[in-house]
């Protein structure tokens, strides 16, 4: 099968997901062509320099899936069917019902591709040409431990992401709207999830909390998310820390769909997650050292209006891979530089071949006896 036909038939199953954020059949065609150039690279030899070149992708590629939400387990197993791989899926139950039912929508002939595994296994793992793992940072010193050195290993490990308003004058309706969208969404579990919002300005501050809560107060009304024990307990503990601590707080009570707290830290710490937002201020000459714990781990910063060049710097040098509108966090585009890389490009290896004319063109050269 060809890259384009597996193209044709992967792409009525973005429609079906449009947490992808692949719309069809053009997003598909311009992913393969960021990564190697043309769409045919992985068909046959393409020119490159004064020869030619061919992309290779792995045989098998063993996929370890993150518990916290489906899309990035999607997302994996697009790619690697883009390539034309085998996808063995290690898969947490959390994620098991969701993986099956992208599974289930695949056309038969993609679906051939693909196996769920319940749990690691070790002979499917050593069959693999190539591991890719989402998870933890011991998650993924564990599996890189477990690579053979001919293996290509892929990891995603934690990372973190915040809003950041600067010195926003008076909070619109529409700014509160799309924060609620950035918090609400995958309930706060994601690496694009805000884990604080930080300000520059206090005046702004309580205003901004109590459009805020009525915000999200509508929002949970919508968008209600029944509690498993473990979680409950995790947003009642950062509640009570709040106000042992004397932080200005809004909650929903028993509720348990949102927490806003207005806090006062030396330097950032993180949340619990779970809709549980923070809400800081902190001067511009204190954001370096204030933001000092994230240095490696930060993902994407939601902004709201003109970002000043040595805070966009600053963000760089912490290891941001993305800057986004306030609201479109959870949503980046096809073309996204997952912790800095360019899809699909990592799971390549080239083969060079030297000469006039590609392989498939050569005529048999003779040698003298």
């Amino acid at each position: 099968m060809t890259a384009a036909e597996r193209i044709q038939r992967l792409a009525p199953l973005c429609s079906l997901f449009p947490e992808l954020g692949i719309s069809g059949r053009e997003d598909l065609r311009q992913l393969l062509r960021a990564a190697l150039g043309r769409l045919d690279a992985l068909d046959r030899f393409v020119p490159y320099g004064r020869g030619w070149s061919r992309a290779i992708a792995p045989q098998r590629l063993y996929h370890v899936l993150a518990s916290t939400v489906p899309v990035s387990g999607w997302r994996s197993l697009v790619e690697g069917l883009l390539l034309g791989s085998e996808n063995l899926l290690q898969c947490p139950d959390e994620q098991s019902d969701a993986m099956a039912r992208f599974c289930e929508a695949l056309p038969p002939a993609l679906r051939k591709l693909v196996r769920i595994l319940p749990s690691y296994s070790e002979d499917a793992f050593a069959s693999a040409d190539a591991i890719v793992v989402f998870g933890r940072d011991e998650t993924i010193r564990l599996f890189r431990a477990r690579c053979r050195k001919d293996q290509l290993f892929l990891a995603y490990g934690h990372r973190a992401s915040l809003l950041w308003l600067g010195a926003v004058g008076r909070p619109t309706t529409h700014l509160v709207k799309g924060i609620v969208q950035d918090l609400t969404e995958y309930d706060q579990a994601g690496c694009l999830s805000p884990q604080c919002l930080i300000l520059e300005s206090e005046a702004a501050v309580l205003p901004l909390a109590e459009l805020l809560a009525r915000g999200l107060s509508e929002n949970a009304l919508l968008d209600s998310i029944p509690r498993r024990p473990e979680e409950a307990a995790r947003i009642r503990e950062a509640r009570v820390m709040a106000r042992a601590l004397g932080w200005p707080l809004w909650e929903d009570g028993d509720r348990l769909q949102w927490t806003l707290v207005v806090r006062d830290l030396p330097q950032f710490q993180p949340t619990c997650g779970h809709r549980v937002l923070y809400l800081d201020r902190v001067p511009r000459e204190k954001l370096e050292s204030w933001l000092a714990p994230l240095r490696g781990h930060l993902s994407a910063v939601g902004v709201a209006g003109r970002v000043p060049l040595s805070v966009q710097k600053l963000f760089w040098r912490l290891g941001a891979s993305r800057c986004c509108r306030v609201g479109t966090m959870q949503s980046p585009p096809p073309l996204w530089h997952h912790d800095g890389r360019i899809p699909l490009a990592d799971l390549i290896r080239w083969v060079d071949w030297e000469g006039a004319h590609p392989p498939e063109r050569q005529k048999t050269t003779r040698f003298p006896s």
